[in-house]
């Protein structure tokens, strides 16, 4: 099933111009003008656990998480298979989880404890930087579940131990 997903998002690669350049700026770059995005927000509302918080967050979820993953399950990338339209430039390490889909989605999914409707934005970022990891073939349908997943969980981490009386 994860193949067929694959291949029907990255069938269109390389077809439409503006649809390569747009995937390849969301799989690129999107994540950065969110962070940046964060900062800026953060400095207006002069809170910057707003900013820390979701970072830690993201963070958590791909150098703790993503890592003890990595080291039990390793699995190829698509763009090791002939008939993928490959992009942009392909990460060394595995493919399982999508370290993109991790952090953004931390940043995404801890952002709902402080704000609902910038979440929701961050959300739709996350899975528009998602998709077009599959679309850039980088990464496999389930990389992006399991990155989204992973940043789930790291969210709820985060903001278990944000309460805890020490870390304020």
């Amino acid at each position: 099933m994860t193949f067929s997903v694959f291949k029907n998002i990255n069938q269109f690669a390389g077809r439409y111009k503006f649809l390569d350049i747009l995937a390849i700026f969301c799989a690129k770059y999107l994540l950065y003008l969110l962070v940046l995005f964060l900062i800026i927000f953060a400095l207006i509302v002069n809170k910057w656990e707003v900013f820390l918080y979701p970072l830690f967050s993201g963070l958590f979820g791909v150098f703790v998480i993503d890592k003890i993953i990595y080291f039990f399950y390793k699995k190829r990338r698509p763009a090791e298979l002939p008939t993928s339209k490959v992009l942009i430039r392909v990460p060394r390490n595995p493919s399982f989880p999508s370290r993109h889909a991790s952090i953004s989605f931390g940043i995404s999914f801890f952002l709902l404890f402080y704000n609902i409707p910038l979440a929701l934005i961050f959300l739709v970022c996350s899975f528009l930087v998602s998709i077009a990891r599959v679309f850039c073939g980088v990464h496999w349908f389930r990389d992006v579940l399991a990155g989204a997943l992973v940043g789930l969980i790291s969210s709820l981490v985060i903001y278990r131990l944000s309460l805890i009386e020490i870390f304020r």
